[in-house]
């Protein structure tokens, strides 16, 4: 025990005597030049970051509920020559199915006897229904469609001093294939395309001349248009 007291109070002077310039270990941890104190990013903040730098991920485009379209068209249907036209739809859609009620109409279109000088005016307005078979995912949808259509075929004589105008009733069935480009989830762009068959026939005739135009047994058309799908 006298031995180890000893060692105690040989030690302690040591340790009060000792050089300033040397300090205990914990002193010299505390006196240690400070680094980067800027924490490192977690591995929750780095996938953060990461997600951030990636495009957000686009909406799905509606699959169901109210769809208003409108179009133009050009074509050989029901008139002489190529005319153009126009119209709307309103339809219902719900994921494959899809039902659409149509109207619309073809500007006036010109048929001449040889001369020029005597003729006929000609206009189309109808209104049908269709229904559609809606292919396609991501943002193309391809609706292809059958329906049947009618209206009236107007006829109003040119270059006679008496002209006459008269109506006549006009119905066909029709196959559609379109093309939709959903540029956002709500909004498509529209390529469309018609094959229709007519019913009846019509001949056409100004005064004693003969028939001037017979409707054609088939027509085809192709048109652009905006549809919008509302909630």
């Amino acid at each position: 025990m006298s031995v180890s007291l000893s060692s105690v109070f040989v030690t302690l002077p040591l340790l009060a005597h000792a050089p300033n310039g040397v300090a205990p270990a914990s002193s010299l941890l505390a006196l240690a030049p400070a680094g980067d104190t800027t924490a490192a990013p977690t591995q929750d903040e780095e996938t953060a970051e990461e997600e951030e730098d990636e495009p957000k991920t686009r909406r799905p485009r509606r699959q169901r509920g109210l769809v208003v379209r409108g179009y133009g068209k050009t074509g050989t249907v029901g008139l002489p020559g190529i005319g153009f036209g126009g119209g709307l739809s309103v339809g219902w859609m719900r994921k494959r199915f899809r039902l659409d009620l149509m109207g619309g109409g073809q500007l006036n279109r010109s048929a001449w006897y040889p001369g020029n000088t005597v003729g006929g005016d000609f206009s189309l307005w109808r209104a049908g229904v269709r229904a559609c078979l809606n292919l396609g995912s991501g943002r193309v949808s391809t609706p292809i469609c059958g329906g049947v259509d009618g209206g009236l075929v107007t006829a109003t004589g040119v270059g006679v001093d008496s002209a006459v105008t008269e109506r006549q009733p006009w119905a066909s069935g029709f196959g559609d294939i379109d093309l939709v480009w959903h540029v956002l989830p709500n909004v498509g762009l529209v390529t469309t395309s018609r094959w229709m068959v007519p019913f009846v026939r019509r001949q056409y005739y100004v005064g004693e001349r003969g028939t001037l135009v017979t409707t054609p047994s088939f027509g085809v058309e192709i048109g652009l248009g905006v549809e919008l799908i509302l909630p």
